[in-house]
């Protein structure tokens, strides 16, 4: 399917739902509260359809399955490791986007913690 500049696909959306989350993840974190659940709705990264079809390479598939597994660690983490998971989760991302869209690399970037 070929979409028009106001359309959206379901990737693209995903993702700023996913900014929004790291976000909230972020913000639990500094606060040292309980962390949520969102590795199933983060799963769906795997499968969505995305803008450029050429983004969902094998490529694609090992950054898209290295971050849900950093994510899966995060919601395992006990409170020390938090910080330093949260932190490595921050870089999946930021690896990704490097590579294949790296218009949000500022926002994300942003949530960096030091």
């Amino acid at each position: 399917m070929v979409r028009t500049a106001e359309q959206n696909a379901p990737l693209a959306v995903l993702m700023r739902e996913m900014y929004l989350d790291m976000e909230e993840i972020k913000g639990t974190v500094l606060d040292k509260e309980k962390l949520g659940t969102y590795l199933e709705k983060h799963r769906a990264m795997l499968t969505a359809e995305a803008t450029d079809p050429k983004v969902r390479d094998s490529s694609f598939h090992i950054m898209g399955s290295a971050y849900l597994l950093h994510l899966e660690r995060m919601e395992q983490s006990s409170e020390e490791e938090l910080l330093n998971n949260f932190q490595a989760l921050q870089q999946s991302c930021v690896a990704c986007h490097q590579q294949k869209c790296p218009g949000p690399l500022k926002k994300i970037n942003a949530l960096k913690v030091n």
